[in-house]
C-alpha cells in the first residue's frame, strides 16, 4: 500500500512542507533563524518543534489545523504566530 498512511489523524509517511522548508535551508546554507515561515495551514507538533530549533520567529498560516500544543510552544517559546492571513 502507497499514499498517506494516518496516524491519529496526521499523516505519518510523509515530510511535511514546513520540515521540508527547513530542510532545503539547511542544504543550500540559507540561515533560518530569525525567520517568518509561511504555510497554508498551522502545522503540527513535530513541525512546530523543528521550526522552534530552526530558529524560526514568526509563523503566517491561513487556518488552524495542526495540534493546540504546537501553538502553545510558540508561545512559550516566542513565536509570533499570525492566523487567518487569506
Amino acid at each position: 500500500e502507497t499514499g498517506c498512511q494516518m496516524v491519529n489523524g496526521h499523516c505519518v509517511r510523509t515530510t511535511h512542507a514546513e520540515q521540508n522548508a527547513v530542510i532545503q535551508c539547511a542544504l543550500h546554507g540559507v540561515s533560518s533563524d530569525g525567520a517568518t515561515l509561511y504555510t497554508t495551514a498551522g502545522p503540527c507538533l513535530t513541525c512546530a518543534k523543528i521550526m522552534v530549533n530552526a530558529g524560526i520567529k514568526r509563523v503566517v498560516f491561513k487556518e488552524k489545523y495542526g495540534e493546540p500544543e504546537a501553538l502553545e510552544l510558540f508561545r512559550k517559546a516566542g513565536v509570533d504566530v499570525v492566523e487567518g492571513i487569506k
